[in-house]
């Protein structure tokens, strides 16, 4: 069976991941201990073999203390190797199929990111998420449950918004059988 060819923006991705990393003088090993993910999967990643979801971008960055938008390339601009200029398109994490386009990747200042999530039926479902600052979430179309842990389940309509600290572990998913869509808005601490 043959490994898919890398794309230019996977190795972007794996070339800044590396960057940081040496710069920080961490070891791949060390890495893979402070962010919870696996070595191999951290040396894919590196290589451009693998493209990391939203959730472990979030992982890498918190091990490498940087913003997650180091590794994110803002819309509307072409990124140092893909020319494209549509929004980049990330997986939320690696067990679903579920996606978010980067609106605003968390770049040098670091204060704000902005994520318009897709959910769709049958793609699997998102996995609980811990992270710094506080979510503003905001409901464009269809429905969705945002679940935070120790409170709770809390249904969304389309128009319809929440905010919750990102700290809690919480996780949004689809409360109905059509697909939903939401603004994620995530703001830190200056």
């Amino acid at each position: 069976m043959s490994r898919p060819e890398p794309t230019p923006e996977a190795i972007e991705v794996g070339r800044v991941i590396r960057g940081c990393r040496k710069q920080r003088g961490v070891s791949m090993a060390a890495l893979a201990t402070r962010s919870g993910l696996s070595q191999p999967f951290l040396s894919q990643l590196e290589r451009g073999l693998a493209t990391p979801s939203l959730s472990s971008i979030y992982k890498i960055a918190d091990a490498l203390d940087v913003t997650p938008g180091t590794f994110l390339r803002p819309p509307g601009r072409p990124g140092p190797v893909s020319h494209e200029r549509d929004p980049q398109v990330i997986r939320v994490d690696e067990a679903a199929g579920q996606v978010a386009r980067v609106l605003i990747p968390g770049g040098s200042s670091g204060l704000m990111e902005a994520y318009e999530h897709h959910f769709e039926p049958g793609a699997g479902e998102r996995g609980w998420f811990e992270h710094p600052g506080e979510d503003f979430l905001h409901v464009l179309e269809g429905e969705v449950l945002l679940e935070i842990e120790g409170e709770e389940p809390l249904v969304l309509r389309a128009g319809q918004s929440a905010h919750h600290r990102g700290e809690l572990p919480h996780r949004c998913r689809l409360s109905g059988p059509e697909p939903a869509r939401t603004l994620l808005v995530v703001a830190h601490a200056p």
